[in-house]
């Protein structure tokens, strides 16, 4: 597979991004004499960004960890449907990178982040795309995800 060496610049410039993202966003974590306490806002915001960077970059591996890192941001911060979105999003890039079961598991875990939020419709579309994604290797664990049992 040949890759233009304009491919190749894009890439590193959207990886140098997306650390420039990641320092800025462990920087608005810290706390000193003058901040006491952490920006978790800014922080999540950061990590945000520098994983549609990576994505860019098809460094899915550190688009994945900056999505938790946002999403543990918002948890701080007690925004849970930006949290589970934040999960959500680290889902779809594991179906990226073709680790389906591990996906299933981060976007089950943002369904029942929607539902403490109070967002069921939300939950339900998650929980949909769940079993989408398992369905393709695991039929019988997508009809128990998307259609649950009470036993």
């Amino acid at each position: 597979m040949l890759v233009s060496r304009g491919t190749l610049e894009m890439a590193a410039q959207k990886i140098n991004e997306g650390l420039e993202h990641i320092a800025q966003a462990e920087k608005d974590l810290q706390t000193g004499f003058l901040k006491w306490k952490p920006d978790y806002n800014s922080a999540a915001d950061e990590y945000r960004e520098a994983a549609l960077a990576f994505k860019n970059a098809k460094q899915f591996d550190q688009a994945k960890h900056a999505c938790l890192r946002e999403a543990v941001a918002h948890e701080s911060n007690k925004a849970l449907f930006h949290a589970a979105k934040a999960y959500e999003q680290a889902g779809m890039t594991l179906k990226e990178m073709q680790q389906l079961p591990q996906a299933v598991r981060l976007i089950e875990k943002a369904s029942m982040m929607y539902l403490e939020n109070g967002t069921p419709d939300t939950a339900a579309m998650a929980l949909e795309r769940a079993g989408k994604l398992i369905g393709i290797v695991n039929p019988e664990k997508a009809v128990r995800i998307v259609i649950p049992t009470d036993s």
